[in-house]
This record gives C-alpha cells, structure tokens and sequence, in this order.
C-alpha cells in the first residue's frame, strides 16, 4: 500500500481510506474495543502488534517488527502519531469540518481542508508543516499526542523516542571501529533476513560497496543483484563494475538521460511532496532506478544512503565541535527533507532499505567524536577503517563523491528544465507543484487500494470492519 489517510470525528469513530497501490509498504490496521492501530511500514516480522498495551509496548514492537514505519494509535480521545528513528515513512496530520486528518501523504489531506493548497517558499518547503499550509508533518524520532476533539492545533505533548546521543562521546578509535563494523553488518543482515534476492544501488564508492559486500557476505553473491545510474554528464561505471566482479554480483549499468529525467519530475514530485532542487537532485538517479527495475514482483533493495551525513563525509572546517555541529544539522534537516518518502518505490512494488539509517547504526554514529570522523584530513575515518574489513583497500580510501556529483544531476536538471540558473529552476520547480497540488493532486487515490498486499486485519475500504546545501552538499553514496 502506498499509504493511508485516517479519519477521526468528533465523537471519536474512526474511518480507514487505503491510498493507493503498491508492494512496497504495508498497511495495518488494527481495532481492539475503542482502541484503533493504524502502521505503515515494510514489515520484515510476523509479530502481531500488542494493540490494547502501554504504548511503549506498541513502539518496541514496530521498531522490532519494521525496516521502517510510521503509525497512529487513536485511544481515549486522543491520537498519538509516531515516526521512526530517521522519518523515512513520512506522517502528517490536519483538521477539518471537525475532524482530525492522519495520513501518510500531505498532498491526499489537501482537498479535505476546505481551502486552494498554499505551498510554502523554497525554503520553508523543507520544514514540517512548511510543504502545506494547515498540515503539520511528524518529527523524526518523536511522537505526537493531540486531541480528537479540538480546534486549537497545538499538540498535548510531543516527546522523543529512541534515546539518541545529544552529544558524542566516543573518542578510542579501535572501540569506534568495531563498533560502526558490528551495527552496520547486524543492520544489512536484519534488513536482508526475509529476502531471498536483493538489489543494491552501487556507485563504488565506501558508503554502498560496503552495504553491497556485507549483502553478499550474508545472501551469497548469486543472490544479490548491483545496479549502477549513469548519465550523458557523468557516471561511476568503472569502478562500480570493478568492483561488481570482485564481488561476483550480477551487475547491470543504466544510463539516464535528460528526457527521461523531464517525464520523470511531475511524479517525483507528487510521490515525494517536495520540490526543493537539492532534495530533488539527490533523489532523482534512485527513483530511475526503482522505475527502471519495476515489474509486477516485489523487490527489495538496499541503500547506502546515509553515511555521508552521520559520518561526516563532507569533510568539515573549523574545528572538532564545528564538524559534530554539522553532522548532526545535517542528519536533523534530511530527515525533514522527504528524501527518504516510500511512495515512489512503493509505487513500484519496491522496499527500500536504508542500513545507515537504522536507530543502532545512527545511535553509534552520533556517539563517535569528530576526530575520529575526519581524522588527518580524511572524511568518514571510522567507516572507512571498519569497512576495510569487507572491502578492498582502494575502494575502502576511494575518495568521496556525493550520489548526485557522480551522475552530475546538476547539469541534468540543467538540462531538463532548460536552465542552468538555480533561481529559474526553483522557480520552475515550484509552478510544477503548484499545479500538481492545486486539486489536492497527490495521485493517491482514497479507497483504491483493493488487490495490493495486505497484513492480516488490514481494512480493504474505508470503513470496513476488522480485527484488530550546507545542508547535504555532497549526498550520500
């Protein structure tokens, strides 16, 4: 399911609407007496949720049970909203003619608020409740109670979840080491488990050699299939298929072009609810390859995304405080990017995966001082040791180009929008949203959702009766 949109009235029934088709995601719903679940998330378990229980009960299990997710637990009156560790299954909410709105696509909410869509400016189009006038997006990491019944929109509480470090500590190199090598391989190993084939987007880079190699270290390497996307301006081939080889994978080379990216943004766009160049950029040569590779079969695909922000892959000035400031600036403002949105790859019958992403590894990287992140000069210290474990030492030190240099996406929006002035392209960017969302366009249909995967006790239709640049300049590879 791409997603779903819940509705919660003033004398607290609450209604279910599917959004969309997709093999990507999951849609639960669960009803227990006045309790009601409702989880959009790419489960990996079977555990069935301990619907009518405390609700850290309920966040242990979707943490335990999902790759990623979000959910709504409506109880007594109020609705509590959650997200996981890195936002990466986008939440919202709104309210309207006396409802309070749940949903997982902003742009779905939009012709229930009773008024023409607002877009926020270029800037604001980054921040929670900045998208969309009225809608308020779910902190990463946080959890939002508000009440059913209101008309104020302030929420009754809003509280962290995963206790990450508010300021690293760890300053032994060898402990750090060991340390990122043992969460990350755990987390390729949790993410791979239910999986019988694997895609990973390989640029040869340290960040996705490594997720690819420890994907063929617990599959085997017949098991797990390397894509790399190339561009007219740019592309990574070599070093990727070097690499391939070494790892015995099967590797297929894509090449993406202009026109395709042209016929590609209105979507990206609607499925993504942003149109922020940078965010689109960097999301534009994954959403090529979730479309390239689509077919009718589930896919799962690993990512990785990430490591560039947690382990300071961006290098750093000014100092071992400056360079902490930074990683953790730039993981807050991604998270809020939308970067991460499932929607097009559900869209696509395709999870992604995001190892560098997960609470454990983001928890041990926020942990590890500067010093050991750019260390003499070299970015990503501690990744590049730790991967040096898996990887060839040449891919291992390779120097770093971010996910959207190697492709050169600078120069092909320049070329899609017929511009190179990055002011035109915002300009152009944010009229293609506007007229994507004027009629509350988020090409999610509410109640189309009949024939995609359900888990059990997931409602068919509404209503049916169930059980219970600073900011990232160099991307991540």
């Amino acid at each position: 399911m791409a997603g779903f949109l819940l509705s919660i009235r003033p004398d607290g029934a609450a209604e279910v609407e599917l959004l969309g088709q997709g093999l990507g995601m999951d849609v639960l719903v669960r009803r227990e007496g006045s309790d009601v679940l409702v989880v959009q998330g790419d489960r990996l378990t079977a555990e069935e949720p301990p619907v009518h229980a405390p609700f850290d009960a309920l966040t242990a299990w979707a943490e335990r049970a999902h790759s990623r997710y979000c959910a709504v637990l409506v109880r007594e009156g109020r609705a509590t909203l959650w997200s996981d560790v890195g936002a990466t299954s986008p939440l919202h909410w709104a309210r309207s003619a006396g409802a309070l709105l749940v949903g997982t696509s902003a742009g779905a909410m939009l012709p229930l608020l009773g008024a023409p869509a607002v877009l926020g400016d270029a800037e604001r189009s980054l921040l929670p409740g900045g998208r969309f006038a009225g809608i308020t997006a779910v902190p990463a990491n946080s959890a939002v109670t508000v009440v059913a019944d209101a008309y104020g929109d302030t929420p009754v509480s809003v509280r962290r979840l995963a206790p990450l470090p508010d300021r690293p500590s760890e300053t032994d190199p060898d402990r750090a080491v060991r340390t990122v090598r043992r969460v990350l391989g755990e987390a390729v190993v949790r993410l791979a488990a239910d999986a019988d084939e694997i895609g990973v987007s390989l640029s040869g880079g340290v960040d996705s050699s490594t997720v690819t190699a420890l994907a063929v270290r617990e599959l085997g390497a017949p098991a797990v299939r390397t894509y790399t996307v190339g561009t007219p301006f740019g592309d990574e081939f070599e070093q990727a298929a070097w690499l391939a080889a070494r790892l015995g994978t099967k590797h297929e080379e894509i090449l993406f072009g202009p026109e395709q990216l042209a016929a590609m943004l209105p979507g990206m766009i609607r499925a993504l609810e942003t149109w922020d160049v940078l965010t689109l950029q960097i999301a534009a040569p994954a959403c090529f390859l979730q479309d390239h590779i689509a077919t009718g079969d589930r896919r799962v695909l690993l990512s990785g995304y990430g490591a560039d922000l947690l382990f300071a892959g961006l290098g750093g000035t000014g100092g071992e405080r400056a360079v902490e400031a930074a990683v953790v600036a730039q993981t807050f403002a991604t998270a809020r990017s939308n970067e991460f949105h499932p929607a097009f790859a559900d869209a696509r019958h395709a999870a992604v995966r995001h190892p560098y992403w997960t609470r454990e590894v983001m928890t041990a990287a926020l942990d590890i001082r500067g010093r050991l992140k750019v260390h003499e000069g070299t970015a990503k210290w501690v990744l590049r040791s730790a991967a040096a474990d898996v990887l060839p030492a040449e891919v291992a030190w390779r120097p770093k180009r971010g996910i959207h240099e190697g492709t050169a996406m600078s120069r092909m929006f320049a070329a899609a929008l017929g511009s190179e002035e990055p002011a035109v392209q915002a300009r152009m960017l944010r009229d293609m949203a506007t007229e994507i969302f004027r009629d509350g366009g988020s090409g999610a249909v509410p109640g189309s959702g009949a024939g995609a995967r359900l888990d059990d006790g997931a409602v068919p239709a509404a209503g049916a009766d169930d059980t219970m640049r600073d900011r990232r300049q160099g991307g991540t590879r």
